[in-house]
This record gives C-alpha cells, sequence and structure tokens, in this order.
C-alpha cells in the first residue's frame, strides 16, 4: 500500500516544439509529470483545482502531499483509490484474523465454524478480486482522462493480487478430502 507505482503512465514521445511547450506548460503550473499514480498520493485527503490555459482548455490539478499532478487525476480516480486503501485494511484485517485462528484454533462454536470452512480465506480471495476490478476501473479512468497516453496497472496491483494468492495455500491445508482440494490446485496452475 505504500507503493505510488499501481498505475502507470507513459506519455507518447512528442517532437522539439511540443515537448518543449509541454515543459513550459509545467514549469508555469508548478506541476509534476504525471508517470505513476498509487495508494501513497491518497494518505491525505485530496484537494482539487482548475484553471484554463491560454487555447481555452479546461484542466483539473490535483494537490497531493508532495507533488501536484495536472489532468492526472479527477475526483472519480480519488475516490476509488479511497476505495482500494479500506478494501486493502480489510484484506490485513482478515488474514490477521485467519492467522490467528489457524494458530491458536477456537473453541467449539460459530469460530470453529469459520475457521473449519475458511471463510475469512474467501472473504480475502473476494476482496482481492474487488481491489483488482477497482483498480481497473481506476486505470479506464485516466485513460480516458489522458487518450493520447499509454495507462498500465504498475507492481502495487501486483503484490495485492499475489497477497490474495498466499490464501490460496491455507485452503489446501484445510481440505479433508482429497476432492476439496482439486479446484484449488487447478487454480493455483492457472494462477502461475
Amino acid at each position: 500500500m505504500l507503493s505510488s507505482e499501481w498505475i502507470l503512465i507513459e506519455e507518447p514521445s512528442l517532437n522539439s516544439t511540443e515537448n518543449e511547450n509541454s515543459e513550459l506548460f509545467f514549469d508555469v503550473s508548478r506541476s509534476d509529470h504525471c508517470t505513476n499514480i498509487g495508494c501513497r498520493d491518497f494518505w491525505r485527503p485530496a484537494r482539487f483545482g482548475g484553471f484554463l490555459d491560454n487555447k481555452g482548455k479546461t484542466h483539473i490539478a490535483f494537490h497531493s502531499n508532495e507533488r501536484v499532478l495536472l489532468d492526472c487525476v479527477t475526483p472519480m480516480v480519488a475516490n476509488l483509490f479511497y476505495v482500494l486503501i479500506a478494501l486493502c485494511f480489510v484484506i490485513a484485517l482478515t488474514s490477521s484474523l485467519s492467522f490467528i485462528m489457524n494458530l491458536l484454533p477456537p473453541p467449539s462454536g460459530f469460530l470453529q465454524w469459520l475457521k473449519r470452512n475458511t471463510i475469512f480465506e474467501m472473504c480475502n480471495m473476494l476482496l482481492t478480486l474487488c481491489v483488482c476490478v477497482i483498480a481497473l476501473i481506476a486505470q479506464c479512468e485516466i485513460a480516458r482522462v489522458r487518450p493520447d497516453c499509454d495507462v498500465s496497472l504498475g507492481g502495487g496491483v501486483f503484490m495485492v493480487c499475489l497477497a490474495g494468492m498466499v490464501s490460496l495455500r491455507s485452503w489446501r491445508d484445510s481440505a479433508r478430502r482429497p476432492d476439496d482440494v482439486l479446484p484449488i490446485v487447478d487454480f493455483e496452475r492457472y494462477a502461475m
């Protein structure tokens, strides 16, 4: 979650005249080039602004902790990243509870049922899937704002996916019948 590379943005190469104009634009507006966006940019509440350039085009300015980004982050993208941060905290919480329940087996009752049926692990997988889908939606929203750039998912999203796949290992260990393990093994083969 501390990564600032959840979404990567590559600008197309420009000729020298366009490059000088864009550099002058970024210098005058005191903004940074938008090359990557991550959860680190959204630890504090987002501040947005906007202005019109000399050609009459409207620009959206996003102010984060350390930088100002132009035409990159919209309020919709900020809201999606706030949801991503919340889901990552919920995943960490359910993973911790699952770990504690595997380390210290609970007495009989509802907690034993949760452990036996691997409810926390299933929740982790579903929440991880939700994080991936929301990250894809954020990527599409940024690509809509910057149609001339190549927008892709970065390492931060893949780290969350790998963390979710670790839950598969505990599912395999909790299965009692060989038939219960087959879907897990098939999914592990597909994911690798």
